[in-house]
């Protein structure tokens, strides 16, 4: 199984949590980061599309559950950045919780993957 799939994605109010292990939100960056136009990603739990378009950094969250991202490559980066700061920041254990805010998406570091004991 891809390491991305290891996210997951959580509604709390009008934000949108965006959780995983160090692993699994590096390699969403990595693979957001390397994508070309358009990409859906398979999640634990849903999808993560990115559409690069001009214009601002837009967030929205459609379907059962797909998390739509679309932007420029300079507003993107900010995402990718996040997926990757809090990834090392969980690594680390320097920071109690870790997480970043991008707009109304919140990337959380998970320490322990909730899925390393079970067989799938």
């Amino acid at each position: 199984m891809d390491d991305q799939r290891h996210c997951r994605l959580r509604v709390h109010g009008d934000d949108l949590d965006l959780a995983g292990s160090p692993a699994a939100l590096r390699a969403l960056a990595a693979t957001l980061r390397g994508a070309g136009p358009e990409v859906q990603i398979a999640i634990r739990n849903g999808a993560v599309v990115q559409q690069r378009a001009g214009g601002p950094l837009a967030i929205s969250l459609r379907g059962a559950p797909t998390l739509h991202l679309s932007g420029g490559d300079e507003d993107l980066a900010a995402v990718w950045a996040a997926l990757e700061t809090v990834a090392a920041e969980t690594e680390a254990g320097t920071v109690a919780d870790p997480h970043r805010h991008v707009g109304s998406l919140v990337v959380t570091g998970e320490r322990a993957d909730p899925l390393a004991d079970l067989s799938l």
